[in-house]
């Protein structure tokens, strides 16, 4: 959550120029738009940050959520994967509302989506290596 933070209080030209290095060099490989390469890069970023979050966040409350008791089959699906996504995804709407004070950044319902989606990819991998692990 740290990084995501800093990563998004940095001001629309430092956080440009971070991810254009990648983007030109991707747009002459590809022989492509260098602007289009830069904003797939930008919420490629997104989905990623916030996948790496949903993974850490599915670990923190199943690690929580087993302490002091015996975990059994009564567990159910949403104990295990809607609080972390749901913390996951408010953090998204507020980090989108900080960046409206960020010189040169906005806050767009889009990006929400797409961390949210990848809140829900990181929940769901981490769940299916723990059950995994468990079954073997």
């Amino acid at each position: 959550m740290a990084f995501i933070f800093m990563q998004s209080a940095l001001p629309v030209d430092i956080s440009s120029k971070e991810s254009d290095i990648f983007a030109i060099a991707l747009a002459r490989y590809l022989n492509s738009d260098p602007e289009l390469m830069s904003r797939i890069i930008r919420k490629t970023a997104h989905f990623l940050e916030y996948l790496i979050l949903g993974f850490s966040l599915y670990l923190t409350v199943d690690g929580y959520r087993q302490t002091g008791r015996e975990v059994t089959d009564r567990d159910t699906w949403a104990q295990q994967m809607i609080l972390p996504w749901t913390i996951g995804t408010f953090y998204a709407m507020t980090d989108e509302f900080h960046q409206r004070f960020v010189p040169g950044r906005s806050c767009q319902a889009t990006d929400v989506l797409i961390d949210a989606c990848g809140v829900a990819c990181g929940v769901t991998l981490a769940r299916l290596i723990r059950r995994r692990r468990q079954s073997k």
